[in-house]
């Protein structure tokens, strides 16, 4: 979760294998915890490694870090060609053009606070260009954020005036609503019916949180035995991933290993019983939990399981694997559904792979 300040990141598109590669091995805490904590220093014009001839394109990878930069979470910038992403390596929001031959990461706000930036959500209207984003100053002995700095900001980014396709511009920070009763904001999605207020996964606290940007009011939606991290859990995170659809808030569980929903009112209450929907296959652990997730116009979710698959969900739980590979998909963190419903984006946290380190990636995936 340190500072691009404007620097800017040069890739190439490449297309990478889907077939099953020899497992490396998995990351110790002490791994997990550099990764998160790692001092960057970018320079202009860093070219990312290579990767190899591809036997299958269906996987395609549009940008990678030069280093450890964990991404975290990625959302649809309002130009319709570049994707935000927040990253656990500092405080910058970043738009990457991922239609560009050379994909660039370019920072487009700096919310001041904090060291890490976790969930994005879009507010009012989706193509207005406001967005809630949360972070913290992060806590490595606990992967947790320092109580006190946990703050949801309310960032307005340039809409094109003539359409699709302009260059990312940079954003304004409107507010800074800070959320003093929590460690963790994680996950994030916004209300329907209340398009000014979002919801929050607390991962450590166990709860669903709720700010509602325009009267900055912060509360708990509610709290539930589904979304807590078990004592006996090696995962110190729970809910994790959340998604709105139908009246039913669905979420991910790290430390339980679960995708599960949950029905709801317009205001985010819970009004029913949790539902799960699919589990990973066999313990959760930090070599294979649910992180983040999206969900298609049939119901199907596409969920990050750490540490190299993509799963199909079915909303009656069948469980598949779409792509998978330690060399392909290293460690992937979250899923956007593509605009086009054909395909998704993947984030990854990077990864060592026959002791090479390899950074976050942004990957495209066939559906």
């Amino acid at each position: 979760m340190a500072s691009i300040h404007g620097s800017i990141l040069t890739h190439t598109n490449t297309p990478i294998p889907t077939t099953k590669f020899p497992t490396s091995t998995p990351p110790t805490m002490h791994r997990l915890l550099s990764i998160l904590t790692s001092g960057l220093l970018f320079t202009q014009g860093i070219e990312s490694k290579p990767i190899n001839p591809p036997a299958d394109t269906r996987v395609t990878q549009l940008f990678e870090y030069p280093d450890s930069t964990f991404i975290e979470n990625l959302h649809h910038h309002p130009n319709g060609q570049d994707i935000l992403i927040t990253t656990l390596a500092n405080s910058n929001l970043v738009s990457v053009d991922v239609h560009a031959a050379k994909p660039t990461a370019k920072v487009v706000a700096t919310l001041a606070g904090s060291t890490t930036l976790t969930g994005i959500s879009p507010l009012g209207d989706s193509d207005a260009g406001l967005f809630a984003v949360s972070g913290g100053v992060f806590l490595a002995e606990t992967i947790s954020f320092v109580p006190g700095s946990v703050n949801v900001y309310v960032v307005s980014i340039p809409v094109p005036v003539h359409g699709h396709g302009a260059e990312a511009e940079a954003a304004t920070v409107l507010d800074t609503i800070n959320f003093a009763n929590t460690t963790m904001l994680n996950g994030m999605a916004t209300l329907p019916r209340r398009p000014y207020t979002i919801l929050s996964a607390d991962s450590i606290g166990g709860r669903i949180l709720r700010v509602d940007t325009r009267t900055r009011k912060t509360s708990v939606a509610f709290a539930d035995p589904a979304l807590v991290a078990p004592n006996i859990s090696s995962v110190p995170l729970g809910v994790n991933g959340l998604k709105i659809r139908g009246g039913y808030l669905y979420f991910t569980n790290s430390a339980q290993g679960t995708f599960a929903r949950v029905p709801i009112d317009d205001e985010g209450n819970k009004i029913g019983g949790v539902d799960i929907i699919a589990r990973v296959p066999g313990p959760a652990s930090f070599g294979n939990l649910y992180d983040d997730f999206d969900i298609d116009h049939r119901g199907n979710a596409y969920a990050a399981r750490q540490s190299d698959f993509i799963d199909r969900i079915t909303p009656r739980g069948v469980r598949s694997t779409v792509a998978s590979g330690t060399t392909v998909i290293r460690r992937p963190t979250s899923v956007l559904l593509a605009r086009d419903g054909k395909s998704i984006y993947v984030s990854t946290a990077g990864n060592v792979v026959d002791d090479v380190s390899y950074g976050g990636q942004i990957l495209n995936i066939s559906i």
